[in-house]
């Protein structure tokens, strides 16, 4: 299939201005952390979000209320990335202390601490089925890691990248995990094999990648990066479909609704937009006033929650929600 780049700034900035005077109200959480809110990740059943900091701590939060549930602390660096697992039970967290953390979701108890990365521990990925014990995580050795955490046992380590894992995702069925890095590659690999298993066909990305993420139909996979590109990959040809011109510099996040083609992205310049994959239509845009680091989205694509740079979080529920496309929801997870 031909991939394409798209200048979307202009497309972005055209919808800005005709949807200004009905710009929607963002609900600000205020000091949500003490500093840059670095993750957040809504759980399946759209109830909980946790969100993570720089300051060292978790949290959980109501939805779709934003009510405070509880302030998991144990780490003793950067909170970098968090997860929720495929059951909702249990909250992953990846930290600059080298650690990997497991707390449990309802009692806000720690669970686990898993050590063997050489580095910062800068993503994490639970394992999708609701009886999945598998974590994945990358980090600035260099290294992805495949963790029992019931167990405790790392079960493998996947060497390939060059630089600092900086992204990582497993598919939902869990039989691929995606793995990106500051030496601007995007991996595919199986649990099972030490080698990537797929070879990604086209244009690689040109500036050190930030995150990557499988759709929930395992049919397509998108990277970022830190030029603000977002790329799309057809699954399991590893074509790419296309380049999208996302954001002005560093795009920090991204994330599916549950339709599997809409994908929302966010950056340092603010920008949280919307896109059609299929045809790298803007659908929507907003533009906030602080950075974002990270970004979350319910099933039906309708409310969007950014963790920011001044440790704020905030809440931006879409006018546009499903009607942006006419499918049913289906499960979600980040």
């Amino acid at each position: 299939m031909l991939h394409r780049t798209l200048t979307a700034h202009a497309i972005a900035a055209a919808i800005l201005i005709v949807c200004a005077a009905a710009q929607p109200a963002v609900r600000t959480i205020p000091n949500a952390h003490s500093g840059d809110v670095l993750g957040v990740f809504i759980n399946e059943a759209n109830t909980a979000v946790a969100s993570c900091s720089i300051d060292g701590s978790i949290k959980l939060w109501h939805l779709p209320t934003l009510e405070p549930l509880c302030t998991l602390s144990g780490h003793s660096s950067s909170i970098n990335n968090v997860s929720f697992s495929g059951d909702d039970a249990f909250v992953a967290s990846a930290s600059s202390d080298r650690t990997l953390r497991i707390w449990n979701a309802t009692s806000c108890t720690q669970a686990t601490v898993l050590r063997g990365h050489q580095g910062d521990v800068l993503c994490v990925y639970f394992s999708q089925s609701d009886t999945g014990h598998y974590v994945a995580t990358g980090g600035t050795d260099r290294t992805v890691k495949i963790w029992d955490w019931r167990s405790g046992a790392e079960l493998k380590t996947l060497r390939g990248h060059t630089g600092a894992v900086t992204g990582v995702a497993y598919s939902y069925n869990d039989s691929l995990i995606a793995s990106c890095g500051d030496d601007m590659q995007v991996l595919v690999w199986s649990p099972a094999k030490p080698v990537p298993v797929i070879a990604l066909v086209g244009p690689p990305h040109t500036a050190p990648c930030t995150a990557v993420l499988f759709s929930f139909d395992s049919r397509y996979l998108a990277s970022a990066d830190r030029d603000g590109f977002i790329k799309v990959w057809s699954l399991p040809q590893g074509q790419l479909l296309r380049t999208i011109d996302a954001h002005d510099g560093y795009a920090s996040d991204i994330t599916f609704a549950a339709d599997n083609t809409t994908l929302i992205s966010a950056g340092h310049d603010g920008a949280i937009r919307v896109w059609d994959i299929l045809t790298g239509t803007a659908l929507d845009s907003l533009q906030l006033d602080v950075p974002i680091w990270s970004i979350d989205v319910t099933s039906d694509g309708g409310t969007v929650i950014a963790g920011c740079s001044d440790g704020t979080l905030r809440v931006w529920r879409r006018t546009a929600t499903n009607d942006d496309k006419k499918s049913p929801p289906l499960r979600k997870k980040r």
